[in-house]
């Protein structure tokens, strides 16, 4: 058992390290101004490649500073709180897996690594809710998969409807978006997407069924991080919400979510 609690303790050490570097490197690029655009070629097979493409600014870096400090500070206490548990190994290493799926999903500026992080948050998620092995897990990790599989079908269908200007890198077209009505519906299924993940009414049921899962994963997955998740790609796409009916529909829909969580408090 100790060995195991001193994973949980070097997890933490490493996860605040991290975190505290990222916040002091956002606060420099914030000084400064900078954005890096990373492009690292996966595999170059005669005349196609494959290409990832990374974005760091003042943005994604505060983003992933806090989601690590939240994340080791959780770490931190499962050390007390699952202490009896025999699979807390299996535990540190689905949080640490929901954590790169994290990353993935702030760093990228491309809609299908986005969608790669995005499934990786729902994958992990779904085996955080089944982690105590008994029919009510069963059935809050299904409601928890199905509700956000709405998310990832209107991703596909942006990365679809995104063909047809021959890129996926949507950081190019967010001027494009503006004024451009077909653009207009990619920013609609991202909306969608988001409204899934942040859990806003009609897509909120999933959430309480959620806390099915361990009290450290619904501190760090179910309240903190993962519901962000949606709000980050709508600050990704902020200029869409410039559009007069979206952020009203967006305001529409968030005051209804509040209405609803005051009732059932």
């Amino acid at each position: 058992m100790n060995m195991l609690i001193n994973y949980c303790k070097i997890s933490f050490y490493f996860l605040m390290f991290i975190s505290g570097s990222l916040f002091l490197m956002s606060l420099k690029f914030l000084l400064n101004d900078l954005v890096y655009f990373i492009e690292w070629e996966v595999l170059s097979l005669q005349s196609m490649s494959i290409v990832m493409t990374f974005l760091f600014d003042w943005m994604s870096l505060m983003f992933m500073s806090f989601v690590l400090l939240i994340s080791s500070l959780v770490i931190f206490y499962s050390n007390q709180y699952m202490e009896e548990d025999y699979n807390i190994n299996r535990f540190i290493l689905l949080v640490l897996m929901f954590v790169m799926s994290m990353m993935m999903l702030i760093i990228s500026p491309n809609l299908i690594s986005i969608l790669l992080g995005w499934d990786g948050l729902g994958m992990v998620s779904y085996c955080l809710v089944i982690y105590f092995q008994n029919v009510k897990s069963y059935n809050a990790g299904m409601l928890t998969a199905l509700s956000n599989r709405i998310g990832d079908v209107a991703l596909l269908l942006a990365i679809a409807w995104m063909l047809n200007y021959g890129s996926w890198n949507y950081i190019f077209y967010l001027d494009m978006m503006k004024n451009n009505v077909e653009m207009m519906i990619i920013g609609a299924l991202v909306m969608l997407a988001a409204m899934t993940k942040s859990a806003q009414i009609p897509f909120s049921s999933w959430l309480p069924a959620a806390m099915a899962a361990p009290t450290p994963v619904s501190a760090l997955v179910h309240s903190s991080t993962l519901v962000t998740a949606g709000v980050y790609l709508l600050i990704r796409f902020n200029d869409l919400l410039m559009n007069w009916w979206m952020s009203q529909f967006l305001l529409l829909i968030s005051g209804l979510t509040m209405f609803m969580a005051g009732l059932g408090a």
